[in-house]
Order: C-alpha cells, then sequence, then structure tokens
C-alpha cells in the first residue's frame, strides 16, 4: 500500500499511463468490475481531498454495519460496498457530487476486462508461468471513462489468480 498525498494505492497494481487527478476532483475511485450487477467501488485505488464527506459517511456506515444497526449487502466486501453506499447517500443531498466526470467533484473510474469489455488492442499482460498457472485475473485493469486511457493493471502477475499456481493443481509440482 502506497498512501502519496491524497492517492491510496495498493502495490499489486501495475501502472500503465499515471493517472492524474484533476483538481476539481475531490473523490475518485474506481467502480469494480460486475457493477451493474453489484455496484461497489475498486478496494485497491482512491483519491480524495481532505476532510472527505463520502469518506466521511463511509466511516459511519461502517461502523453500523459491525455495530449491527446495519445489514451488509450482498456478498461483497465490507469497505467496498460501504464507500459505494456512501457515495450514492451523498450524491442524493449533493447534486455537484451527484455529476461525475474528469472535470467534476466525482470522477468514477471503470475496471474492466480486456477480453470482453475493451479494444482488444489492450496489450495482455505476460504471465511467465509454469504450466498450471492461472490467469483468469491477469486482464482487468482500469481505464477512465471519457478518453478511454488505461491507467493500470488492477491485478498483476504474482498475484492470487494471476500468475500464482492454482490451488487444485499444487499436488503437481
Amino acid at each position: 500500500m502506497i498512501y502519496l498525498d491524497r492517492y491510496y494505492f495498493d502495490l499489486d497494481l501495475f501502472v500503465v499511463h499515471p493517472f492524474v487527478a484533476n483538481p476539481a476532483n475531490e473523490f475518485v475511485t474506481v467502480k469494480a468490475f460486475g457493477y451493474r450487477t453489484d455496484p461497489q467501488f475498486f478496494q485497491a485505488f482512491l483519491a480524495v481531498a481532505p476532510k472527505n464527506k463520502i469518506i466521511m459517511r463511509s466511516m459511519y456506515i461502517m461502523l453500523e454495519i459491525l455495530s449491527g444497526n446495519r445489514a451488509k449487502r450482498g456478498v461483497g466486501y465490507l469497505g467496498t460496498q460501504s464507500l459505494q453506499d456512501a457515495w450514492a447517500k451523498v450524491a442524493r443531498e449533493d447534486h455537484s457530487i451527484a455529476s461525475t466526470g474528469k472535470n467534476n467533484k466525482v470522477y468514477l473510474l471503470s475496471e474492466l476486462n480486456r477480453d470482453s469489455d475493451f479494444d482488444q488492442s489492450v496489450p495482455k499482460q505476460q504471465n511467465y508461468g509454469k504450466p498450471l498457472f492461472t490467469d483468469l485475473t491477469c486482464n482487468y485493469f482500469v481505464a477512465g471513462g471519457e478518453e478511454k486511457s488505461v491507467y493500470f493493471y488492477s491485478r498483476i502477475v504474482g498475484t492470487k489468480w494471476c500468475g500464482r499456481m492454482n490451488h487444485l493443481h499444487s499436488s503437481y509440482q
């Protein structure tokens, strides 16, 4: 994990084209793959202005869930769902946050799959693993909506399900 100024990103991201937030952006994160069916944000990239009200609301939602005063929805992760739920609630209260885009207060990037969602010209990550190594998630990446820039692969070779020995075949070493 690295935290620089107002950016947070996990070390298991592989940068293709550095993302630089617009000064107007107060909250930038990524809609996780499958967002349409299970709205949640991708957990490994976040850029926010100090004292951001979406982050504060997310903390309250997590506290409500952990104390049993609110039900957790779906099967996703607590933090990714609470962050998305917080953004949705704050956006209903503040129309300047409801508008999203490169030049707005909120900019939501998207996690995509190279093989099903995007131009096939995006190169596949090279998986140098031995036979029986998995590459199920190696070709997920994050892109900007309007300009279609690929900023980073969201899972890199060597992480779970991307270049590690598939646990089902571990006896074949």
